[in-house]
């Protein structure tokens, strides 16, 4: 329709702008990714070219998967019997369906078009990890936050890691041989992402970003120089061999070797000695040298959370101060509480128990804490996680044909917590946080098989076509599949969506 007044490409302009939109929404908000896909559809309808789209639609393979999918989450009605988290389910889900259909009904297939996208994606991300980084340094305005996970303002941290994660990769293969300003450029944005990625702490951006350059180092290898690929192997193998046996051996003292500790404090009250929380840093325990009576009478002078509170984390703020004292070879007493400056308190109001830790290095002992000192899951990512995988599985093993539904699978999370009486919080009795164990008991061995069917067509089509960007795309969501539900939320959804949409076109071109 506009094209007879703008002219022959003004539906196409529209199209890209539409798409740019959306691209620049995903890091940024969800209001930015609604408008642009409310606007694309309408252009599509404005220009009315039905038949061509309907032509292009049915005989592009990968669409049809993607809409075989989002129709197994409409029919799984029939065997669901909440219909308002069925109905809720879906209009999360639609992104899966709207962005592959308006992208393959009217492709988007000049190079230059797809970069435009990609840039706007990664400007975007750029500047967010930098307000974000100013505003968690305080240059812009005070602000309190729990941890440095929530320095993420506009989105959630963990699709924002999933995301910065993309845009590194995208960065890497826009890299020239030939262009040195260019690359220099690159190599700044791509140090900085990744700064950003260990400085967050968010472990899921680790494992994704880890999964996409190790991909890439591979198919680069093949190409080039073969003979590294051994080393590069090996080397890898060893480091994620190494990093799991020291993560997961079990650490264990002896009695004999506290038998002369003090029993009482220099008040005279008694110590309490408990011996089975155990330090990954040093191996000792941390609960030693505790004295109850003097923590709940002196700790309220120090800071305005209740001794019997929770911390900005969610951790009861009593096992914070006992693990940050220990970290400081402090007592648990009157006379180790005086000895913490405000910016101690400060840390342990939000949740820092180690003094001399930080950044990723303090994420991983803390992760080795959660693993050797398993007792309660609660404010443990990780316990949490294999409380949710254990309660998830079971659910899965009740319903192993078809599941049970988009729309049972919250009620049959809570079902299953209560019939095992669960440790978790109620509310941190969430879903699976694995995306193929949630397939697995939303639509069991049937859509879990077409899900592995469609998702090895488009890896087997990008490698085919060489697409490097499309490849690296799906290693990364498979990446974060193994520790999150990437696909349950408007973000992560719209993201997959709008990539999988762009990568299942057949270009004539080398790279995009």
């Amino acid at each position: 329709m506009l094209n007879r007044f703008f002219g022959s490409n003004a539906h196409t302009y529209l199209h890209l702008f539409g798409l740019s939109g959306i691209a620049i929404g995903i890091p940024l908000n969800k209001v930015v990714m609604s408008i642009g896909m409310m606007f694309v559809v309408l252009n599509l309808i404005l220009e009315g070219n039905f038949k061509n789209y309907y032509q292009n639609l049915k005989t592009n393979k990968a669409y049809l998967f993607i809409l075989g999918f989002f129709l197994l989450h409409v029919f799984s009605i029939l065997w669901s019997s909440n219909f308002e988290y069925y109905i809720d389910d879906l209009r999360v889900k639609l992104p899966l369906l709207v962005l592959p259909t308006v992208i393959v009904a009217k492709p988007i297939l000049k190079d230059l078009h797809i970069k435009i996208i990609l840039w706007c994606f990664t400007i975007s991300t750029l500047l967010i990890s930098l307000i974000n980084f100013l505003s968690y340094q305080q240059v812009f305005a005070e602000r309190v936050y729990q941890d440095v996970r929530g320095m993420s303002l506009f989105s959630s941290h963990i699709r924002l890691s999933i995301i910065i994660s993309m845009v590194i990769i995208i960065l890497i293969t826009f890299l020239r041989k030939k262009n040195i300003r260019l690359n220099t450029l690159l190599t700044i944005f791509i140090a900085w992402l990744m700064f950003y990625t260990i400085y967050s702490q968010v472990l899921s951006g680790i494992i994704t970003l880890f999964a996409g350059l190790s991909i890439y180092t591979i198919i680069r290898l093949w190409n080039t120089r073969k003979w590294m690929l051994i080393p590069f192997f090996s080397i890898s193998l060893f480091s994620i061999i190494y990093l799991l046996v020291w993560m997961f051996s079990p650490v264990e003292i002896s009695k004999k070797d506290y038998l002369d500790i003090d029993l009482k404090t220099i008040n005279g009250n008694e110590y309490v000695h408990v011996f089975k929380y155990i330090s990954p840093v040093n191996n000792q325990p941390t609960h030693l040298y505790i004295c109850n009576p003097e923590i709940h009478q002196n700790w309220s002078h120090y800071s305005e959370i209740p001794i019997d509170s929770l911390d900005k984390k969610g951790q009861p703020i009593k096992e914070t101060l006992i693990r940050y004292l220990f970290s400081k070879n402090l007592r648990k007493d009157s006379v180790g509480l005086t000895q913490l400056s405000q910016t101690d308190v400060r840390r342990i109001e939000q949740g820092e128990t180690n003094v001399h830790e930080k950044g990723f290095i303090s994420r991983l002992y803390g992760v080795k804490y959660q693993i050797i000192n398993s007792s309660d899951p609660n404010g443990h990512s990780l316990l949490q996680r294999m409380e949710f995988w254990k309660n998830g599985w079971q659910i899965f093993s009740k319903n192993i044909i078809i599941g049970v539904g988009s729309g049972d699978v919250q009620d049959e999370f809570n079902k299953q917590y209560t019939l095992n009486n669960s440790k978790l919080r109620v509310e941190n009795r969430k879903r699976a946080h694995n995306y193929f164990l949630t397939i697995l008991l939303t639509f069991g061995v049937i859509g879990f098989i077409y899900f592995v069917w469609m998702i090895a067509y488009f890896i087997r089509f990008n490698f085919q076509n060489t697409t490097m960007i499309g490849l690296l795309f799906m290693v990364i969501f498979l990446a974060s599949f193994l520790v999150e539900d990437t696909i349950e939320t408007q973000t992560g959804v719209t993201f997959f969506g709008l990539f999988y949409g762009l990568y299942s076109l057949k270009r004539e071109r080398k790279k995009a």
